[in-house]
């Protein structure tokens, strides 16, 4: 297990089972590849049992998508309400992944797949968090988590200020974010990092053995303010051009177990 004093170099494998050298490093393409790099890994694992984390009412695939790539998806939330509004045609679990699975009576070791989207920022232990995920793992799955990371600028202000605070702003950046359509939650940013050299001792000793971390440049958040915009622009590119991952803004973290 590294210490974290030298560069960890993620075995291949799992690299060009995520297909990584082929997603460009930019923000924007975070989204738009996340697809595409999930449906890469499914096909590639041969992945037939799925299970999302925080996919509530609204999972990532839908129905027709299962169906084309031929796996079982269950979708967990917390909240056994809003999970009720999923698609009958998935499994269901109301389970929090950072708490004691002892006593939960979830499947353990069955899945091939378990993968969030913008949810490990949010609980307050990742090593728990990511532990459980190795549990419920089958030997040879695979945990994929997409994260807005330390220490990129909007999410160190979001981490630092108040939550009513950031909860307003970004309420008149984007109008989207209310309690009723697309919520804030309090974000912690534990172990949301870019790098492996970052996060592979804490996954290797979960139990993990290959780890491989994406990273993306530059954040959607700025927009509306000309001058912050431009900064943050002109950083972004600054710290791509020299790889420097300890200020990108956000990652896939995937581990093998």
């Amino acid at each position: 297990m590294s210490d974290g004093s030298e560069t960890w170099v993620a075995p291949r494998s799992l690299r060009n089972c995520l297909g990584a050298d082929e997603i460009v490093p930019r923000a924007e393409d975070a989204w738009t590849s996340l697809k595409p790099s999930l449906e890469r890994v499914i096909a590639e694992a041969k992945v037939r049992r799925v299970l999302e984390i925080g996919g509530g009412r609204h999972p990532f695939f839908t129905v027709a998508d299962s169906k084309r790539l031929g796996f079982d998806l269950t979708v967990n939330d917390l909240d056994a309400e809003e999970l009720s509004h999923a698609p009958g045609e998935f499994g269901r679990l109301v389970l929090d992944i950072a708490a004691d699975l002892d006593g939960s009576g979830v499947e353990r070791g069955v899945y091939d797949l378990i993968f969030s989207r913008m949810v490990f920022e949010h609980v307050r232990d990742a090593e728990k968090a990511w532990s459980n995920v190795h549990t419920l793992l089958a030997p040879g799955g695979i945990g994929f988590a997409f994260v807005p990371t330390l220490f990129s600028p909007p999410f160190v202000i979001n981490r630092a200020m108040p939550e009513a605070l950031t909860s307003r702003v970004l309420r008149l950046i984007d109008r989207s974010r209310n309690p009723d359509e697309i919520p804030k939650f309090p974000a912690f940013y534990q172990a949301c990092r870019a790098s492996e050299t970052a996060l592979a001792p804490m996954l290797t000793r979960i139990g993990f053995r290959e780890v491989c971390v994406v990273p993306f440049f530059g954040t959607p958040y700025f927009p509306a303010v000309p001058v912050l915009k431009h900064l943050a622009s002109a950083f972004d590119r600054w710290v791509e051009r020299r790889d420097w991952r300890i200020f990108a803004s956000y990652a896939y973290i995937v581990a093998r177990k």
